[in-house]
Order: structure tokens, then sequence, then C-alpha cells
């Protein structure tokens, strides 16, 4: 266990505010920045045991950092919108002052002392980098059980899985350790950890943020986010890192942000025939509530039909596996036997593939995200769950999904790909619970630069529920 040494604050519950209530309360001068830093740290201490949430922490780095923006406030300087909001970040985003492993024993070819840009940007709008978290080694898989550091476990239920790539920032959210995270997502792993530990995440439009200082898993397929308690804190994190970055070419500049296509709180939302989607008998009475809360609020839900998911899920997967064994070619050819088994596995996967049949599944990506358009085109978002079932326990290998039998891997991957495959924004949001008492997420789909839109209607649903408010007992 990591162990801290950190100042006993009498104020130990400001890890259940959120970053919108934090700012106020520092503005106001009600607590100090030291003092919300080190009641964080107090809530590391008590938890870190039972989550195995964080790979690397500096608590007297962190405590000086807080000192330090306390002073200017004193001063009356303000750092920007998060100044003072203790951030965790997920330990493939390159850290000036942490190491950057991606939970491998495989020593990742990365400069030392250099920020990603959305660290950077976090830093200069105030934030404090409290920790680097656990991930699934090297992003290459979503259950979070694969990790030099050993696996990462539920808040919710310390026997089951976090969901991956991001489970550490996942469980941290969720145990309350932290308001706010960074995540990376290539096939949903900011939004399969959302889901299963019960917080909030946005995946934006591919272009949006910079890649700048993560580690990739897949050029076409990956980007970074932020993951939060509710989906107004997604907005002010997701304001202070998006732009574009000289240093990734991937990025845009101003873009126009896509409108709503109705007024007040009349969404255009559709949503896919169950028989396309298949997910557990809880899973699909929670998104079914969901949607009638929705409507009640005045949303239109049509139900539409959209064929090719299996064979645009076997392509995400050829596309991942090709880029992936790209990337990994040279770690493979050092050192091999320093990767898991498992991960080794997919690694190599992707060398028994042909660039023809890598260049097939980037010609169906093509006709496939046409074909999406046209949804996004009508809708103001496509609604779906984040996960067909709830998270498996830690070791559990297969599972039973509507009398049909899929691996775990598949399991948390098998809706979230879309918004990677496509390149659109994409969040989810807690939406309700299973009979064991673990969490139901709720994905948003918008169309490209809807980041807005799908936060719009993700704010209006946490304002009319409670999900998000609930916290591990």
């Amino acid at each position: 266990m990591l162990k801290l040494s950190v100042i006993e604050v009498e104020k130990s519950n400001l890890y259940e505010l959120t970053i919108a209530e934090l700012s106020r309360k520092i503005h106001h001068g009600e607590f100090s920045v030291t003092e919300l830093v080190s009641s964080c740290l107090d809530r590391i201490e008590k938890t870190q045991e039972t989550t195995n949430a964080f790979v690397a922490l500096n608590p007297e780095l962190a405590l000086e950092t807080a000192r330090k923006l306390d002073l200017h406030f004193g001063q009356g300087q303000i750092s920007g919108p998060l100044h003072g909001i203790p951030v965790a970040v997920k330990d493939n985003y390159l850290t000036a002052d942490y190491p950057t492993t991606a939970c491998s024993k495989i020593y990742p070819d990365n400069p030392i002392g250099l920020d990603s840009t959305m660290v950077a940007k976090l830093r200069s709008a105030g934030a404090v980098i409290i920790g680097k978290t656990n991930m699934h080694e090297w992003a290459y898989g979503a259950t979070n059980e694969e990790s030099s550091f050993g696996a990462t476990r539920n808040p919710w239920n310390s026997n089951h899985i976090t969901g991956g790539s991001s489970g550490g920032s996942g469980a941290a959210l969720a145990a309350r350790m932290v308001p706010a995270a960074l995540g990376s997502d290539t096939g949903g792993s900011i939004r399969i950890p959302s889901s299963a530990c019960g917080v909030s995440g946005l995946k934006p439009t591919a272009g949006r943020v910079s890649r700048t200082g993560i580690l990739p898993l897949s050029w076409t397929l990956d980007i970074g986010g932020p993951m939060a308690r509710s989906a107004q804190d997604l907005r002010i994190l997701f304001d202070v890192i998006a732009g574009f970055d000289p240093k990734c070419p991937t990025t845009y500049g101003i873009c126009s942000a896509n409108k709503i296509k109705n007024s007040g709180h009349r969404f255009r939302i559709a949503m896919f025939r169950s028989s396309e989607i298949l997910c557990d008998d809880a899973v699909t009475e929670s998104v079914e509530q969901a949607l009638a809360v929705l409507r009640e609020d005045g949303a239109v839900v049509d139900e539409v039909n959209f064929t090719g998911l299996e064979t645009g899920f076997g392509a995400w997967k050829i596309i991942l596996h090709c880029e992936a064994a790209a990337y990994h070619a040279k770690f493979l050819a050092e050192s091999a036997d320093l990767y898991s088994d498992n991960v080794r596995v997919q690694v190599e996967a992707g060398r028994c593939l042909s660039s023809s049949t890598y260049l097939k599944a980037q010609q169906y990506r093509a006709v496939f995200n046409q074909r999406f358009s046209q949804l996004t085109n009508q809708y103001d978002l496509i609604v779906m769950p984040t996960l067909p079932v709830t998270a498996p326990r830690i070791g559990q290998r297969e599972l039973e999904v509507n009398n049909s039998t899929i691996t775990s891997q598949d399991a948390m991957t098998s809706i979230a790909w879309i918004a990677n495959f496509t390149g659109l924004p994409a969040t989810s949001i807690p939406c309700g619970f299973d009979e064991r008492g673990l969490p139901i997420g709720l994905m948003f789909v918008g169309p490209p630069f809807g980041e807005d839109t799908i936060l719009s209607v993700a704010e209006r649903y946490q304002a009319l529920t409670d999900w998000h408010n609930l916290v591990p007992s």
C-alpha cells in the first residue's frame, strides 16, 4: 500500500463536493486549497488498500502546490477555473513530476520531465495533479485486471472489476478520492469504467483534444478525456482541455459547436432496437426508465434500425490490433517476456493480420460512418447502454448475456467501440443499479462537435435524478 503523510483537517467531507461547489467555496474563502488537498489525501489513505486505484502519489509535492495556490489567492490571483482542484491522471499521460509506466514492466520510451498537453492545460487552469492512476497494461484491455501494480477493485464491490482501461480513475472517483480525473479511450476506456463504477465520463470528438504526451494504443482510435462525478463537472474540465495544439496535427482549431436541434428540453433521441444490442434485463430496464424520465421532460425518443454492428465490431478490433502491433513492434522484439500473458497475446494478434485486412477494415469503417452520420443528422443524439452488463467478478473470463456466452473483454467493449470507430463524442452517466448494487451506465452519442449537446442532455437527466450522487458504502 502507498503510505501517506497528510495534514488532518476538520472538513473531511470535502471530497463529497463537485468541482463547481469546491471552486465556489474556495473563491469565497470557506476553506483553503491546502485543506482540500489534505482532505483528498486523507481519503486516498483510507480507500487505497481496498481499491488499488493509485500507482504513484507524492503528498508532499501536492501540498506544496496547494500552498503556492493559497499564497496566490491571498495576493488576489486566481490561476483559472480549476484553481486548487485535485485531479488524478491515468498512468499513460506524461507528467513532469511523476513517472509514466502504462502500468507495464516494459518502461515506455518517453521523455522525463515533460507534461502531456492536456496535463499542462490542467495545471495552467490551477489544478493540482495529485497522482497517477492504475490502468490496464498499455490500455490494451477493458477489465483493469492486467497491471504491473495489480488489479484495480470496484469501490461498490471489491470482488468485481472496475472496467478499463481507465479503471484507476473510475475507482478514484467512485471512492471519492478526487473530484476529477483524466482517462483515455480507444474502445470505451473512459466510458466503460465510468459505467462500471457509477461515475461520469466524456469521450470527445476525434480532434477536439490533444493526444500529445499520451502513450498510444491505436493512432486512429485513441483520444483522451475527462472523468468526474457529474456532467456539469465534465463540461468544466472539457472547456479547459479542449482546443488546437500545434504539437498535435490531428487537433482542430476553432470549430463551430453542434447546436441542439430543438428548443427547450425537446431533444430528439434515437435508440437502437433491442435486437441490435443485447443486454442483461437489469441494464435494459434501467435504460428504459432513464428514457421515460427524458420523455416526461419533453424529449422525443424514436426506435431505429441500424444493421452492421457486429461487422463493425470486428473491423474495430482489426484496426486496434494492427495499429497496436505496429507501435509495439520494438518492445515485442526486445522484451516480449515482460508483457502480461493476456496483453502479449493481443499485441501479437495484430502481427497475424495482413495489410489488406487492415485496409478492408478501414474501408468498412468509412461506409459504416457514412451510414451512422445519417442518424446524427436527424437526431440530437443516440442513446444506448454503455455496457450490456454490470461489472463482472475479478477473474471471470466469460459471461452469459441473453443466453449467449461472451468474454468479459468483449462484453465491456461490445457497445462502447461505436464512438471510437465513428470518431463521435460520447458520454456515460449513471442511470441505476442491478440487484447486487452494481452501477449501470447510460451512453449518449452525439454528432461531430456535439459535446455541448450530449452534456446538455446529461446535465438535464442528472438534474432530474440522483444516481450520480450515490456513494459506495
